[in-house]
């Protein structure tokens, strides 16, 4: 994707670090359109218009973006840590199954703990394609793993799943009696 560092700083500021160019953020995470392309412009570090920032969206392959249906305002689907942002979550029954893009170092963290943590951010984070995962398993540039989580079992046993806007799901967090299999790289292409 083009502009791959801008979007990168755009995620940055929409889910971690408003902050950083003061930024009007509601509690859903939304900010002004024009504003965003203004400060950002105004700090120098990226050449950006409206019509970069439309661009971004569209061409992004994980739907991090969403503007509002006036195009006035954009935010980030989910991935925030800041604490007072609720994300827009669709609360539902999820998929029987979902996948979890992590590496092996962090998979043995996992085990140790007992569960997949949501970390600083508001949830954490499945998609509903194997694909998708291992995207989010390759962008640490450590050994990828994805893994399998029973979804279906762990709703039909309480566990509370929302389905952000573009497709991700988010719960609290993940007991490790629910990862089904740890899939790894090297396997797949067997």
């Amino acid at each position: 994707m083009a502009n791959t560092r801008l979007s990168m700083y755009i995620a940055r500021l929409l889910r971690h670090r408003p902050e950083e160019l003061n930024l009007t953020m509601d509690v859903h995470g939304w900010v002004p359109v024009t504003e965003l392309v203004e400060k950002i412009r105004a700090a120098g570090r990226y050449p950006i218009t409206r019509e970069i920032l439309e661009d971004i969206v569209r061409q992004d392959n994980k739907g991090r973006f969403r503007l509002s249906p006036e195009e006035d305002r954009i935010k980030a689907c989910q991935g925030h840590t800041i604490s007072w942002v609720e994300p827009e979550l669709t609360i539902g029954q999820p998929p029987a199954v979902l996948y979890h893009g992590t590496t092996g170092e962090a998979y043995e963290k996992i085990l140790a703990s007992g569960h997949i943590s949501r970390m600083k951010r508001h949830g954490v984070h499945l998609q509903p394609v194997e694909e998708k995962a291992w995207q989010s398993a390759r962008r640490w540039h450590k050994e990828p793993v994805v893994l399998k989580i029973d979804a279906a079992r762990m709703h039909a046993e309480g566990a509370v799943f929302g389905m952000a806007d573009n497709g991700v799901w988010c719960t609290e967090q993940v007991p490790v009696g629910y990862i089904l299999e740890l899939l790894r790289e090297e396997e797949r292409s067997i």
